[in-house]
């Protein structure tokens, strides 16, 4: 799950965006663009495809075809949960979604098509917590 650990400016951004009335999403995931439509976040989510941070939980018995979006900018920090234990020395790194569009896939090596950079790390190496920011190019 991404959570704000830092906002650059002043106020936080939503939006409204549109998705498929049986279209699960759970709040702090990443959604991203799929044929128009907001979809949870894969590994193959890309910077042109990301939208932002889901910022509700909707069941597919709720039928709702809009769903609110946290915007990320390149300068806020979001603490993310990681798929390994998190590691200072991949600060710096990029890194792509992990096994779902909660978690970053942190695998020692910086991946091309990241869409997180880690700024740093949260609490025990167990824990699994890194601190981000998105990319925007």
């Amino acid at each position: 799950m991404f959570k704000q650990s830092q906002i650059k400016n002043p106020t936080r951004s939503l939006k409204e965006v549109v998705k498929a009335a049986n279209r699960v999403t759970t709040k702090g995931h990443v959604l991203m663009y799929t044929s128009g439509l907001a979809v949870p976040g894969t590994s193959s989510t890309t910077v042109a495809n990301l939208i932002g941070i889901c910022n509700e939980a909707i069941t597919a018995e709720q039928a709702l075809t809009q769903v609110p979006v946290i915007e990320v900018f390149q300068n806020d920090v979001w603490l993310a949960d990681s798929t390994n234990n998190s590691n200072a020395a991949h600060t710096g790194q990029k890194m792509v979604l992990g096994a779902n569009a909660g978690i970053v896939k942190n695998s020692g090596t910086t991946d091309a098509d990241g869409v997180v950079q880690q700024v740093g790390v949260y609490g025990a190496a167990a824990d699994k917590k890194i601190l981000v920011r998105f990319l925007t190019a």
